[in-house]
């Protein structure tokens, strides 16, 4: 059986209300597996778990480590849009990307290595 999003959306907020802050995205969609298949089989995954929680307001902190650089945003699928500076002489340069639907930020040269939610 598929989860609907009303359904996850719950299990979310029942397990942060056990635990405040969960450390990992790994950690938050087997209990939130284990919350849902009570008495039959839950067909979800892991990143439609982080999706949910982030288009519903729960908090989460990213941590990034170099590597390869990521062309959409983990939350929402958008492209990003380049965060430039310019220096003392006028040149630009990109320092960052920036999702404009969720204000989500990450560095050049970056990617998403952990995911931690809090309630």
């Amino acid at each position: 059986m598929r989860a609907t999003d009303p359904q996850i959306l719950e299990a979310i907020k029942s397990v942060l209300k056990k635990d405040t802050t969960i450390h990992s995205q790994k950690e938050l969609f087997e209990k939130v597996k284990k919350k849902l298949s009570n008495n039959e089989e839950v067909q979800i995954s892991a990143e439609r778990i982080r999706r949910i929680a982030k288009k519903n307001g729960i908090r989460i902190q990213v941590h990034s480590r170099k590597g390869k650089e990521i062309k959409t945003c983990p939350f929402c699928n958008n492209e990003f849009q380049d965060i430039l500076s310019e220096d003392l002489f006028g040149k630009s340069t990109v320092i960052g990307k920036l999702c404009k639907n969720c204000k989500f930020e990450i560095g050049v040269g970056r990617s998403p290595a952990r995911y931690i939610f809090r309630k």
